[in-house]
């Protein structure tokens, strides 16, 4: 009898010794972590993937756990644009899911689902915890127009420049003391008939035009994962040209 309770006392002792070493293997509430991983291709791309897996990570309550830009095309720095977009990371960080990007936030046909304030809110914080480049006025409309890797043979993307004629014209006469600023790559031969009315802002540094397109007062955005994401962290006007990536409800079509 007296064996018995030796080794009952034995066996309780053991098993309070394993839990509380490890509490997590007896956790039914342990929260899975989630990563976005995997691209290859643009700044613009890349960091709407990672916020659609902070949008994801937020609805499902999974731990978000970041995996910095690895390789990109363009030939971008690296280490530059990691600092730039704020996003804090470990070297440990191994995630139970990992996924491209969060395709249910990628394509919803109703994005403010996933993109809610509280998101909105955290995914600013990350962008605006990090150094800026300085904008002294921010008084203007930016129009993002995406040209580079993008022709008239590319029609999911490209927008023609009459349409661009049409939008301005309407900004002009409902914002007539704000100047107009076009985002863009190419040469001002590109967008003559824009030049008069436009300041022309090509070839400028990525970090640069990335964050005219965040702090401006009106922005509208291209059928580009650039705009879109500059879009998502800024805090004012955004008119919105219709392609893959569905608007936010404040957002106005044009």
């Amino acid at each position: 009898m007296i064996l018995i309770l030796k080794l009952i006392i034995l066996i309780i002792i053991f098993f309070f010794l394993i839990y509380t070493e490890k509490p997590d293997r007896f956790s039914i509430d342990k929260k899975k972590t989630y990563s976005i991983h995997g691209k290859t291709d643009g700044f613009g791309a890349q960091y709407q993937a990672m916020l659609s897996g902070i949008a994801w990570a937020a609805y499902k309550n999974y731990n978000y756990v970041h995996v910095p830009f690895s390789v990109m095309e363009h030939n971008q720095n690296i280490n530059e644009l990691n600092k730039f977009i704020g996003i804090p990371y470990s070297i440990n960080n191994k995630s139970n899911i990992v996924e491209p990007y969060s395709a249910t936030v990628h394509w919803s046909n109703n994005p403010d689902k996933y993109y809610t304030p509280n998101v909105i809110q955290k995914i600013r914080d990350f962008y605006y915890s990090t150094d800026k480049p300085k904008i002294k006025n921010n008084d203007y409309i930016a129009i993002h127009i995406r040209r580079g890797d993008v022709t008239k043979k590319s029609p999911s993307r490209y927008t023609d420049i009459k349409y661009y004629e049409k939008i301005i014209k309407f900004l002009k006469e409902k914002y007539p003391n704000k100047k107009i600023k076009i985002f863009s790559q190419g040469n001002k031969n590109d967008f003559k008939e824009l030049a008069n009315s436009c300041i022309l802002e090509l070839n400028k540094d990525l970090q640069y035009t990335f964050h005219s397109m965040v702090v401006a007062k009106v922005l509208v955005t291209a059928k580009s994962t650039l705009s879109y994401s500059a879009a998502l962290l800024n805090k004012n006007t955004i008119y919105y040209i219709n392609f893959s990536h569905k608007p936010l409800k404040s957002w106005h079509i044009i």
